[in-house]
């Protein structure tokens, strides 16, 4: 899944007559110290600014370069109007940003453009800090990269091959809210498709990939035969979201599709390594928390069921029934290609069986309360156990994340068998994305 580099507009604000030249030195700094993050600012080459037709004129170019979001840095006392009118009807999240430095009069110019918009009920972000405090710059870091996930979930295009799994209720939700409050287009695409395409897809193509499975992976002790299955559904996966422009995409498979063909679990795995989105049993919600998580962390997430809460020790026991993106392992070698379970669905097919590697990791799931969307936001860290310990419960992929919260609140707080966490740590994003999209954020 290739992200949009994160772009922001940044627009520094004076008044003729207050020390200027202060506030062009905290501009310069303030663009040096953002762009050091990876953060592309925008309108680079801009002056500083005095007056509100400047601001409204540097607003307008900073967003027809791209940006997804603005920063207004008071550089000096200022007049609240001059901001005021530029983002009275803006489309994008902006947050106005004060110097604590009592020379300049910034900390002050700041708190009256803060006052008026929170008088005017026009929704904002308050930054406060030098241009070099590591706080301030994490701050607006998160801010800028919320608003660069917002715009891009604008965009995007999901699809659905199939229907509700298994009775999950919460796994479903409704297309038109999705695209009021997220701007992403629901697919549905039938899953006749999918099986149409997978056995027309070429012999000699579905045994290479085959025998690229038994090579890349540590074993594979399953028959040619549903190797190749395997490999057929990869293709016509591929095949799909190419054909439908596909951002993301999520297939029933348990049921028809697996009692009828095979498991979709191998194909699924190897196209989240590759970069394509993929999530499994149609669930909408947790795709979307895919995105969001993998958009920040910039590798593949984790989806799957919380097996167990062990409350005493506070971990988390995480398994999925194989199409976990094998990067989410130590290294190709320690994954293990086995046959899924028959009970499973009569064509079986094969999954992944490994332990997730080490890492500090964020749980970021999106579920619904009586109708209204919530995200439920936790840290902690994965730990390996043996293979052993994973086989005497399932041959499927695992992870133990010791919580960084309390285990029964966040266990109170799913809301579906299924959960998602990225590797980093990412909480202050979740929670700015989630007030961006006007949705409760629960926190420990």
């Amino acid at each position: 899944m290739a992200m949009e580099k994160v772009k922001t507009g940044l627009v520094c604000v004076g008044l003729e007559g207050e020390r200027n030249d202060l506030g062009r030195q905290f501009h310069e700094a303030a663009k040096r110290e953002l762009t050091k993050l990876g953060i592309e600012v925008v309108n680079l080459d801009s002056i500083f600014t005095l007056t509100g037709e400047e601001v409204r004129k540097q607003t307008e170019q900073c967003l027809a370069l791209g940006a997804a979001s603005m920063v207004y840095l008071a550089g000096t006392w200022l007049l609240a109007r001059h901001v005021v009118d530029a983002v009275r009807e803006l489309n994008v999240p902006f947050g106005i940003w004060g110097i604590p430095e009592a020379t300049s009069f910034s900390s002050v110019g700041a708190n009256v453009l803060h006052g008026t918009l929170d008088e005017m009920g026009i929704p904002h972000w308050l930054f406060y800090g030098m241009p070099d405090d590591r706080d301030v710059l994490r701050q607006i870091r998160n801010f800028t990269k919320a608003a660069s996930i917002k715009r891009s979930l604008s965009a995007t295009r999901m699809g659905v091959l199939g229907g509700r799994a298994i009775s999950a209720y919460p796994t479903t939700a409704d297309p038109i809210q999705i695209k009021k409050i997220f701007g992403t287009e629901v697919e549905h695409i039938d899953q006749m498709i999918l099986l149409e395409k997978a056995k027309n897809a070429p012999e000699e193509k579905c045994a290479a990939l085959a025998d690229h499975i038994r090579e890349r992976y540590g074993s594979a002790d399953v028959p040619q035969e549903t190797l190749k299955k395997c490999a057929s559904v990869y293709y016509a996966l591929k095949e799909i979201i190419e054909e439908y422009a596909l951002d993301m995409v999520t297939v029933k498979c348990i049921g028809e599709f697996m009692d009828s063909y095979c498991s979709c679990c191998i194909a699924l795995s190897m196209l989240n390594d590759e970069g394509y989105l993929c999530g499994c049993q149609c669930n909408l919600n947790a795709l979307l928390s895919g995105y969001i998580l993998t958009a920040l962390s910039g590798e593949p997430h984790f989806f799957g069921d919380v097996n167990m809460v062990d409350t005493k020790e506070s971990v988390a026991r995480m398994i999925h029934c194989g199409s976990a993106p094998g990067k989410l392992a130590k290294d190709d070698q320690d994954i293990d290609i086995v046959e899924q379970y028959e009970y499973m669905g009569t064509g079986r097919g094969a999954c992944t069986f490994f332990c997730c590697k080490e890492g500090d990791v964020t749980f970021g799931t999106l579920g619904r309360k009586n109708g209204d969307y919530v995200m439920n936001i936790a840290s902690g860290s994965v730990f390996q156990r043996p293979k052993e310990e994973l086989a005497a419960v399932r041959t499927w992929v695992q992870a133990f994340v010791r919580l960084g919260c309390d285990p029964m609140e966040f266990y109170k707080n799913l809301r579906c068998n299924h959960s998602v966490f990225g590797y980093g740590c990412h909480e202050e994003a979740l929670v700015m994305l989630c007030e961006m999209l006007g949705i409760e954020a629960i926190t420990y």
